[in-house]
């Protein structure tokens, strides 16, 4: 399921590259979008690679979907 996110993230940011691209004339309109895209890509991708190298990546899921319905 965390894999997912980063790649809707990914999906995301391409589709809006491909929107410049289409609609020069919205460029500063989505280029903010696109920027916000790639910071929250990085960060999924961050929280990825740490559940990937936790000692016990069950347990580190566990308590963050807790942490989450806690939230």
């Amino acid at each position: 399921m965390v894999e997912m996110i980063a790649v809707a993230e990914a999906a995301g940011f391409t589709a809006g590259c491909l929107a410049i691209h289409a609609a020069r004339n919205w460029a500063e309109i989505l280029t903010p979008l696109l920027a916000y895209l790639v910071f929250a890509l990085v960060v999924c991708l961050t929280i990825v690679a740490g559940i990937q190298h936790a000692s016990d990546p069950d347990q580190l899921v566990a308590m963050m979907t807790e942490a989450m319905a806690t939230y």
